[in-house]
């Protein structure tokens, strides 16, 4: 019996004897996965603090491009959610690895494993702080773009109230200075309030009937004309009745503001 314990505690202080002092490798280790610990930490709740405004983000469902960013917002989330999973995926994996080569004690395939380790590790970790930062930039962006559409909506809505009390009048003329052309064709989205009052405008009442001049600046003769029937193309086909466009026609100008004028000859009742 006592043959055996001897055995066995010559054994025991051969094996200690065997492996290598990794006192500094253990303290860096015990540092690094600390500090991953406390960045996922620090990663995860600010995806979770994102995901949570994302989902209560509201955007107006008639704007289409609005609707269509918010649907690239939730997917941008989304993977945010599985590049922190991947992180923490990776940073177990590295544990596991890097215990059992400790219980080894063996100094070089420690020093050899901690190098690769780190590279992936701290890649995983990039990704995901990358995508939750790249998320965040969205939904900045997108709340932006939401509060220009509100004043753009309330804009309009404004400018249409007041031309409503103007087309009950025979003989009234909307002058519109903002409406904006890129050559012949209309420039609809630098052109929103303006498009938006007017086709509301014109399809306030059925009777109404309006002659619609477009003045362009250039030298081309029919450059008026055609931006008069661009304008109307666009008109007709967001709702506005050929039928209330009595007359449209446009002129050209050497000098001189371009605008719009829409007079009217059959008022709303």
């Amino acid at each position: 019996m006592q043959t055996r314990t001897l055995l066995f505690a010559v054994t025991a202080l051969t094996l200690v004897a065997c492996q290598d002092d990794m006192t500094e490798e253990k303290a860096a280790w015990a540092t690094s996965t600390a500090s991953w610990t406390a960045r996922l930490e620090k990663v995860k709740k600010g995806h979770q603090e994102l995901a949570a405004k994302v989902k209560a983000f509201v955007v107006p469902p008639e704007e289409a491009a609005l609707v269509a960013d918010k649907a690239a917002l939730d997917k941008s989330v989304e993977s945010g959610t599985t590049a922190i999973t991947n992180a923490e995926h990776e940073l177990a994996t590295a544990k596991t690895t890097m215990d059992g080569l400790f219980a080894n004690g063996k100094k070089l395939p420690v020093e050899v494993a901690v190098g690769n380790v780190k590279a992936t590790v701290d890649g995983a970790f990039a990704r995901a702080d990358s995508m939750v930062s790249s998320a965040n930039s969205a939904l900045e962006t997108l709340t932006k773009k939401v509060a220009a559409a509100k004043a753009s909506g309330e804009a309009a809505k404004s400018r249409t109230d007041a031309w409503m009390a103007e087309v009950k009048k025979k003989g009234s003329m909307l002058s519109i200075d903002d409406l904006v052309f890129m050559g012949e064709a209309v420039d609809v989205e630098r052109s929103k309030v303006a498009l938006a009052s007017l086709i509301a405008t014109l399809k306030s009442c059925p009777d109404l009937r309006v002659e619609l001049n477009t003045v362009a600046r250039g030298e081309a003769a029919d450059l008026g004309t055609k931006r008069a029937e661009a304008l109307k193309t666009h008109l007709t086909a967001n709702g506005v009745a050929p039928t209330t466009l009595a007359k449209v026609a446009g002129t050209v100008v050497t000098e001189g503001d371009e605008k719009v004028s829409v007079n009217v000859t059959t008022p709303c009742k």
